[in-house]
């Protein structure tokens, strides 16, 4: 049996003009989860990365803390694990936001930022899968697509299934992997390996904190569910360390 960690990145620069770099928070957060998985004497046999700056710094500053340190050969980039544009998402909804500038004064004047942003945020997803869909329903030839997705969301499910089969094909019994990556693909892995309808997507992916660990058991062929969002590691002394955006 086979025990496969998937692992939100650290807390990344939300609102900034470049969203993917990990801030000093993401990297205490990174650092602290290595440290965990030090104390349970956890060591990965094999480490996945999406290509995204945020998550090759997360696995780096988490795996900077265990013992022994991990063989570079142990590392492998996958594109398969990478987030779907959020930012294109939103700006397909709201293309008055599109702007990062445009964004943060829109959110500085919310009364609660916070809770803007997550309730902006479901409705654009909700609007990419509906026209995914409704772009499936229809002859391609006739049917003129008006919203300009960098990514349908029928791909990036078809792409988060893909990930999930080559962890099926390539990791053998007794493997223990990481997998760095994003809230929104966790979120899918897990609607598609709990048969859960797509439209709990972001019921699951709003509540994922940064460097959460969802851990996966591989046996016969078949992922099972094992913990979800797991992050007591960030309780007591350490609950300032505990982040959600």
């Amino acid at each position: 049996m086979a025990n496969i960690y998937l692992i939100r990145h650290g807390q990344a620069s939300f609102g900034a003009n470049n969203y993917d770099n990990l801030s000093s928070l993401g990297h205490s957060q990174a650092r602290h989860l290595g440290e965990y998985f030090n104390q349970r004497l956890i060591q990965p046999k094999h480490v996945i990365c999406g290509n995204m700056t945020r998550h090759q710094q997360t696995r780096d500053a988490c795996l900077s803390t265990l013992s022994p340190l991990l063989l570079n050969e142990s590392l492998q980039i996958s594109t398969l694990w990478n987030e779907f544009d959020h930012e294109n998402v939103i700006a397909v909804y709201r293309p008055d936001l599109a702007n990062p500038e445009a964004m943060k004064h829109y959110l500085q004047q919310q009364t609660s930022p916070t809770r803007a942003f997550i309730e902006l945020f479901s409705q654009a997803i909700e609007q990419w899968q509906q026209q995914s869909n409704y772009a499936n329903d229809n002859d391609n030839d006739n049917y003129n697509y008006n919203y300009n997705y960098n990514e349908s969301w029928q791909h990036f499910t078809q792409r988060v299934s893909q990930g999930l089969q080559q962890l099926i094909e390539q990791t053998n019994d007794n493997d223990t992997v990481f997998v760095f990556t994003s809230g929104g693909v966790i979120s899918a892995a897990i609607m598609q390996i709990l048969s859960v309808p797509e439209g709990q997507f972001f019921n699951i992916n709003k509540q994922l904190v940064n460097c959460g660990v969802s851990q996966l058991q591989l046996k016969r062929q078949r992922l099972s569910l094992i913990t979800l969002n797991e992050h007591s590691f960030f309780d007591g002394e350490q609950r300032h360390l505990c982040s959600l955006i």
